[in-house]
């Protein structure tokens, strides 16, 4: 009976082992040639862990074939430290030369999601309170009103500097050297805004972005609640072809706009900053494109587990700051505040000598 019990577990070990080779691959392979490593890449967490559970159980079994579990799991040892923060903390004051918070605010709570009371005055008191330089807020978007615009300027009145563009603005407590945007394809539903800040001598450009969301309709964001409590046969075919669609097509798309935004960073006369809500995993062609050539925040100082986002999708780190090599994270925090479906990050950012 334990032969047999071995034989089927084998191969479900290799399944398992195989599907996470293939998310350690979703970075490398662009979603329009190929999107279904997107798809493993999404699943990464899972699959590490059913890797892990396998692995207990050839270890019970006193058997060699742990050993391909455990190769295949420490291969992705850099792919873990961008999930889970493996910084020291810091202990004392550290000196930096730019403050910033990057945090996507769903729409100042304007259609009442979160449930709660007073949500957009908490969140005027809570951006206003930071004791830092900039704030990049996503998902801002006014719908042209200008008088919401105007109540929503002077509610941050900490903040004398300000750019607005699209469903995105940047607040600043430093002046606004010189600012732009960036213009995606017709159907995109992405934006990125940037810009520049002296700080001492030296000048370094902003940018925020907000890439393409899943667009999860009420049918898709049904089917992923039931998931757990059981759904008829006929619903799970069904409820997985249209999540698995609206996933690929979101992941080819923001692939076309990370390699974009990654071009006008390859620009840059300054050194680079880029944060904003990315919309994809750490295991991914989007971040990978972005990231290459910038320092993740979070690798260098944060701590624990990274996720960013709280919605009704699995909790991801979704969010991020990167910057040029020539600058250095001193300090990462992601704050737990439940004013929006993302937690917002706070990072302290020094020049280089």
């Amino acid at each position: 009976m334990l032969k047999i019990l071995d034989k089927i577990v084998y191969i479900v070990s290799l399944i398992a082992a195989f599907g996470l080779i293939g998310a350690y691959l979703s970075p490398i392979i662009n979603p329009n040639t190929f999107v279904f490593f997107s798809l493993l890449g999404l699943a990464y967490p899972y699959l590490l862990i059913g890797n892990f559970i396998l692995l207990l159980y050839w270890i019970f079994r006193w058997k060699r074939r742990a050993w391909q579990i455990v190769v295949v799991i420490a291969i992705g040892y850099p792919t873990f430290r961008t999930y889970y923060g493996t910084a020291k903390t810091e202990t004392g004051d550290v000196s930096y030369d730019l403050s910033l918070l990057s945090y996507n605010i769903r729409y100042f709570d304007v259609y009442g999601w979160s449930n709660q009371k007073n949500t957009r005055e908490k969140l005027f008191n809570y951006l206003n309170k930071f004791d830092g330089d900039v704030i990049c807020l996503q998902e801002f978007l006014m719908n042209g009103n200008p008088d919401r615009r105007k109540t929503v300027i002077e509610q941050l009145h900490t903040y004398p500097y300000y750019y607005i563009e699209k469903d995105m603005a940047i607040f600043s407590r430093l002046p606004i050297l010189h600012k732009g945007h960036l213009t995606f394809a017709p159907g995109y539903s992405s934006s990125c805004i940037y810009g520049d800040f002296k700080l001492g001598k030296d000048t370094v450009r902003l940018y925020s972005v907000h890439l393409e969301s899943y667009k999860l309709g009420k049918k898709e964001r049904q089917f992923m609640k039931e998931i757990s409590s059981g759904l008829k046969g006929n619903d799970i075919p069904e409820g997985v072809k249209n999540l698995t669609t609206r996933l690929m097509i979101a992941n080819k798309n923001r692939a076309h706009q990370a390699e974009e935004i990654q071009r006008h960073i390859d620009g840059s006369l300054y050194p680079v900053i880029l944060c904003g809500d990315f919309n994809d995993t750490p295991l991914s062609y989007t971040y990978r494109q972005l990231s290459r050539k910038l320092t993740d925040s979070f690798i260098e100082k944060g701590r624990g587990i990274g996720n960013t986002y709280i919605g009704e999708f699995p909790s991801f780190r979704i969010d991020y700051v990167l910057h040029s090599p020539t600058l250095y994270t001193v300090g990462y925090t992601r704050e737990d505040i439940t004013l929006s479906d993302h937690y917002p990050i706070k990072v302290k950012i020094r020049k280089g000598s």
